[in-house]
């Protein structure tokens, strides 16, 4: 039997989010040993590349665009946290690929650098799921993003864009990434579509009792089936995280 806490390059899908700062949310999952880290990273990307990926998102709104290592550039999530891997060769694509190593991406074998860690952890499944709705907030002055707290099996992957970057938030911290907590709206059952729609919500910054008030936006990405599946079924769906 392997062992479960070994790391194994691999590849690893992102959904890439941002404009002027580039942002990628690693696509975890539960039973992959590989993949068990909620994570993002905000990176840079050559001129050429960042204006093709620009352009097709603003000829085609409402998309989400996913970035992810080629097979000829292996690495470990651990590897990145520890500053080993500061560059691989990536390709991007409009919507998920069915297979990452046959489809045609948006744009092929693109540099991508590290700029820097935003929020990285492996998955705790002795902590329980929180009181109230929570969701990493991260981005910078220009825009922000939140992305859903995870958990345990079954939780579910969701990224918002903010249609306001909140002035109660110290630019810094936004940076380094902080939980927020959606008052009155519970962490459970696991919802099947989106939890959140655009408007403004009461939140909790990291637990503490002041209310503040956050403007979301629109949703980016929404999945209950990555995150969850069985370890034996990855092979068939074509998914990679």
């Amino acid at each position: 039997m392997n062992n479960p806490i070994i790391n194994t390059p691999d590849q690893h899908g992102f959904i890439l989010n941002g404009t002027e700062a580039l942002y990628i949310c690693h696509l975890p999952m539960f039973n992959m040993p590989n993949h068990m880290y909620q994570v993002t990273l905000e990176i840079t990307i050559p001129p050429d590349a960042k204006a093709q990926y620009l352009a097709d998102r603003e000829e085609n709104p409402g998309n989400f665009y996913v970035l992810g290592n080629l097979l000829t550039d292996l690495f470990t999530i651990p590897d990145v946290m520890l500053g080993k891997v500061k560059n691989f060769q990536a390709d991007i694509f409009r919507g998920m690929p069915a297979d990452p190593n046959t489809d045609k991406p948006l744009i092929h074998n693109v540099q991508t650098t590290i700029a820097r860690v935003v929020y990285a952890r492996h998955f705790d499944y002795s902590i329980p799921y929180p009181d109230d709705m929570t969701y990493i907030i991260f981005g910078n002055a220009k825009e922000a993003f939140i992305d859903h707290y995870l958990t345990m099996e079954e939780d579910f992957l969701n990224i918002m864009a903010l249609s306001e970057v909140p002035d109660w938030l110290p630019a810094d911290q936004l940076a380094i990434s902080a939980n927020v907590g959606f008052t009155g709206m519970s962490s459970t059952p696991m919802p099947s579509n989106p939890p959140l729609s655009a408007g403004t919500y009461q939140v909790t910054f990291q637990g503490q009792e002041e209310v503040y008030e956050l403007q979301v936006g629109d949703n980016i990405f929404f999945d209950t089936e990555i995150v969850n599946m069985p370890a034996e079924a990855t092979a068939m769906k074509g998914f990679y995280a």
